[in-house]
């Protein structure tokens, strides 16, 4: 039997994620799939497999052959829960990846990709100190950051290189995948001796290496992310807000909070709450820091932004008698001069 060398993509796919990202990580994996068809060598080794985490970690595309491999779609979910992500790939690697014995030769060492935009939501230090003891010598794993604020701290101690995607053009993210193709075919030729990361920064400039902690470490408070769901479908949609720069440097000018600007609205699947962290979400947001807004991707209806008492956010049509998709209650819509407290998603 032909020795493999097992892939695993672990890819965040956490509210914050949605939007250009995910979809420029799905046209991704469609590229890593072409590409390293057209290496004879990566062709009869590489069995690649999709690990998606949000809420919940599951199995997209269990571990298989290139030629036999289809991309998955890509889900959203709310929440980040890394130490999940960690413990399923290491369930993965225990029950899918073939181990050396007096009678054969096993798989070659297998290599994990994680990829997160964002910082964990659940406790991963048990599943990190799971990873010290039994996966250090037995696995690679490449921890890379999707733009400025993915906090890969937690994983400085288990990682064998860290990097950071600085930003999420598209032509940045092809060349990042291009990356991702060409150290996995050097890989498949190695015939199993590990090589080190190798990162040229003149032919790579938005992938930098994360050296200390300080870089590894950040926090995102660029976005803010609302859920809604659709009051004719029923189908979710994700908000999604970006911090705006302060003022207080404009003559005459004070601005006493944070604002954030309307980005865009997405459009969810049904699965979408099947992937989210079902803890109680206790972060709030004043409405008046949101500017701007749009309308419901799924029905059309022109606000997507509407509060029931409840506390779910839906789409109307403007002023009237609306039913909440949630509770189902009947409840007069108006603009209102008060401000009030909006639910926000975990991201």
């Amino acid at each position: 039997m032909m020795r493999r060398l097992p892939i695993f993509l672990v890819i965040d796919v956490s509210e914050s994620m949605v939007g250009s990202p995910l979809r420029h990580m799905q046209e991704g994996i469609n590229q890593l799939i072409n590409e390293l068809r057209k290496d004879p060598y990566a062709l009869e080794t590489v069995y690649l497999s999709v690990i998606a985490f949000a809420g919940v970690v599951k199995t997209l595309a269990p571990l298989m052959e290139l030629y036999a491999f289809y991309p998955p779609r890509l889900p959203v979910g709310a929440g980040t829960s890394l130490g999940a992500a960690l413990n399923h790939v290491m369930d993965e690697i225990t029950q899918k990846v073939i181990l050396s014995s007096p009678t054969q030769k096993g798989d070659y060492k297998p290599i994990v990709y994680l990829m997160s935009d964002g910082s964990a939501t659940d406790n991963p230090d048990a599943a990190i100190a799971r990873w010290k003891r039994d996966f250090m010598q037995r696995a690679t794993l490449v921890s890379v950051g999707i733009g400025p604020f993915a906090d890969l701290s937690r994983l400085s101690e288990i990682s064998t290189s860290m990097l950071r995607l600085e930003d999420v053009k598209e032509n940045d993210f092809k060349e990042f995948i291009r990356w991702i193709s060409q150290s996995v075919s050097s890989q498949s030729r190695s015939l199993g001796v590990d090589l080190p990361i190798s990162l040229d920064k003149k032919e790579l400039p938005m992938l930098s290496l994360v050296k200390s902690l300080n870089d590894a470490a950040a926090i995102d408070e660029n976005y803010v992310i609302i859920s809604g769901l659709c009051a004719k479908t029923k189908l979710p949609y994700l908000l999604k807000y970006e911090r705006a720069p302060m003022m207080n440097d404009v003559p005459y000018f004070k601005q006493k909070a944070q604002v954030y600007g309307y980005v865009g609205v997405y459009p969810l699947e049904a699965d979408y709450m099947a992937w989210s962290d079902s803890r109680v979400n206790m972060n709030k947001i004043a409405a008046s820091a949101l500017m701007g807004g749009g309308g419901c991707p799924h029905c059309g209806a022109l606000a997507a932004l509407a509060q029931c008492g409840c506390g779910q956010i839906f789409c109307v049509n403007g002023e009237g008698v609306a039913q909440c998709p949630a509770c189902h209650q009947e409840v007069y819509m108006s603009a209102s001069g008060e401000d009030f407290d909006i639910s926000r998603s975990r991201g």
